[in-house]
Order: structure tokens, then sequence, then C-alpha cells
């Protein structure tokens, strides 16, 4: 199958990873695909230096008559099958090319959208199939009216076979503590996402003084790094933990490749954000076998199922969060069974060549639904 994904913003995320980690499967397993991303971004920069297929296009002024000329140039220079469009920019562009490919239309956040005649209309015409990333997204566009219930489907998070099969584990443990300095006999959190707001770090920061409170002085590790938008946000953070005397407790380890291998070397993962589709970082530590904590919000509730594949609590609230945070490191019983019962969902349905086929399959159908289309009529990029 020949197919383009499209990035159009330039900073990097969950999403951009996401698409990225698509984009080298499908060439891996002997697709024709490319990634049409601004190469001032960092996705192109990422794509480039990966080695991986990517063409300098700009989003910004989708509606442009120029902007469409030029795409619909590239979808006949590639004789593109299938387009996998991740905002809305990409989206609009894509709209205006129905009669040459078929157009799916991929939500990676949870953040409710209105309905109305103007937006349905570019949502359920313009798009042969939409996938998101919860089950939670999907029902509110199906809610609004912005999505067909025989066109839309939820494909969750995934983890690569780096989460599930960990070469030398007590090497990379040992490894790594030496290099972020933790103590070898020290309980560690692992949080990772970008340092914003709604990642929720510093209620993760006011819990940790809380546990401090209980007698528990757990290490924290925080993968990841702020934008420039974000970056008062980050000093705030380290404020906070200066002047509640943590400083020494936690570790800012910056945007790292290696996530595999720190939560390997920690012993629970927390995730406080505020709002999420379904995270990631979740589906990744239970591939590894790590106890989860994590925000009751969006998505997260449909893989993270409260004592069962771990605990779930309120958003912004610190006392309930620093609660839960105790138990997991007090009660080994239950945290043990609770990792083990998130492995088996993890082993079952999570990994990343079960996820990858269900998105070829969306592929497939959104192919058979764009060739009977009556508006616009479907010609392909051979017309």
């Amino acid at each position: 199958m020949r197919i383009l994904h499209t990035i159009p913003g330039r900073n990097w995320g969950g999403m951009e990873h996401r698409t990225m980690e698509q984009v080298r499967w499908l060439k891996t397993h002997g697709h024709d695909v490319w990634l049409a991303s601004p190469s001032d971004g960092e996705s192109f920069k990422r794509a480039q230096a990966a080695g991986l297929p990517v063409i300098d296009f700009d989003f910004d002024r989708p509606w442009k008559p120029a902007t469409i000329r030029a795409f619909r140039r590239l979808l006949i220079e590639k004789r593109v099958e299938v387009v996998d469009t991740h905002v809305t920019r990409d989206a609009k562009a894509a709209a205006a090319c129905l009669d040459l490919v078929a157009v799916v239309r991929s939500r990676h956040v949870n953040q409710p959208l209105k309905g109305g005649m103007i937006r349905r209309a570019q949502w359920r015409l313009g798009a042969d199939h939409i996938i998101t990333v919860a089950e939670c997204t999907r029902s509110q566009l199906l809610g609004v009216g912005l999505a067909d219930p025989k066109r839309s489907v939820s494909i969750g998070g995934w983890a690569d076979e780096r989460f599930f099969d960990l070469p030398d584990p007590v090497a990379t443990r040992a490894r790594l503590r030496a290099e972020l300095k933790f103590p070898d006999d020290a309980y560690v959190w692992v949080c990772v996402g970008m340092i914003r707001p709604d990642k929720g770090q510093d209620h993760l920061l006011a819990a940790l003084g809380l546990l401090r409170d209980k007698g528990l002085s757990p290490w924290l590790a925080i993968v990841g790094s702020a934008t420039t938008e974000c970056a008062e946000y980050e000093r705030g953070l380290h404020a906070q933990l200066s002047n509640a005397g943590l400083a020494g407790q936690v570790v800012f380890t910056g945007y790292r490749d290696d996530v595999s291998e720190l939560m390997q070397m920690g012993d629970a993962v927390v995730i406080p954000s505020l709002t999420e589709a379904q995270p990631r970082v979740a589906v990744q530590a239970f591939a590894v076998g790590k106890p989860v904590v994590a925000s009751n919000v969006g998505g997260v509730p449909e893989i993270v199922l409260d004592h069962q594949t771990g605990l779930l609590v309120p958003p912004a609230d610190p006392t309930r969060l620093a609660e839960a945070m105790a138990l997991v490191m007090t009660d080994a019983q239950a945290t043990a069974r609770m990792a083990a019962a998130a492995r088996s969902m993890a082993e079952k349905d999570m990994r990343f060549d079960n996820r990858m086929g269900q998105t070829l399959e969306v592929y497939r159908t959104a192919r058979a639904h764009a060739v009977r289309r009556i508006l616009p009529r479907f010609k392909g990029v051979g017309a």
C-alpha cells in the first residue's frame, strides 16, 4: 500500500512520536510510505535523522489554492493511495483531494469538539474513515454528529518489543541508577511526558511532599522536556521543589529515547495528567511490568482498571495521588497482582504488530469507501 502521513506542527510530543513509529513500521513491513511535514519542525528533523522518507511540506494555510495545488501534485507524484492526517490543518488540505485518495482522519487528543453544520460536513464528508486513540474520544465525536459509527474506530496505544523484552534488566537498572545518581535501594517513581501544565507535574511534586509527611521518601525521575511556551512552567516546578526542600529527590532527565530502560530502572510509573486520550506511557509501563498510578481522565480508565491493572485517582488532587502512591509502595502483594494483570493485558492486546494490523485494516476499509463515493467522485491519482 502507498501511504502518506502528515504532521503540520513543529513541536514534538506524543502524537508526533506515535506517527513516526507508524511510518517506521510501515516502511519495515514493505509498504511505500512517506511523512509530509515542514522542514523547520522537529518531526521532519527526527524523521530525516532516522532515515525515514520525509517530504518538506507547509500546511500553515491549508485552504490556500497554492497549498492545495502543491498537495495534489505530491499525491500524484508519489501515487499515494491513503492519506492519514493527524490534526486540523492537514485534514483540510486532504479534504480537497478526496477525488484522488482515500483520507483517514486520526484524532489523538480528548478535548471535546462542538457539532454544527460546517464542522459535521468537514468531518463526515471530508474523510473516509476516522481513527481515535481512545474510545471516549470516538464516543464524543459520535455524540455531536462528527463521526459515522460505521466509519470510525478507536485504536489504542501500543508498546514495541523493547518494552516486552528487555535485555539484562538487572544491569540496565544498575547502569541508569548510577547515571542518574539514584541510590541502589531507593524507591523510584518514573513520570514520562512533556513538561507542561496539562501533564500535572506540579500536582505530582505536591504529592511527593505529602508522601514525606507519611514517612515515605521516594525518588522521582521526570522524563521529558518543555517547549518554549512552557519554559516558565518548568522553572516553576524547580522553584516548587526548592521551596519544599525536595530538590534532592527529583531528577529532570530531559527528553530521552530510552524510555523502556528508564521504566526498568524505576519501581513504578505515575501519570498525573489533567487530560489524556489514552496514554501510551501506561501501555509501556504495562509491558515492562511496572505498577501504574494514573489520573482518572479521558481514556485512561479504558485500560487502567482501578485496583485491577493499576490505581486511578482524581486529577489535580495531590492528597489522593499521594495515598495511591503510598499504597503501591507499601502493599507489595496487591502491587504485584495489578502489575501482572496489566502485563497480561498488554501481551494480549497492545503489541505494536497487533495495533498496526488494525490500522492497515482501516486503510483498506477507507479505500473501499473511497471508490464507492458519489461526492466527490473518486478518480484516483492516475486519473
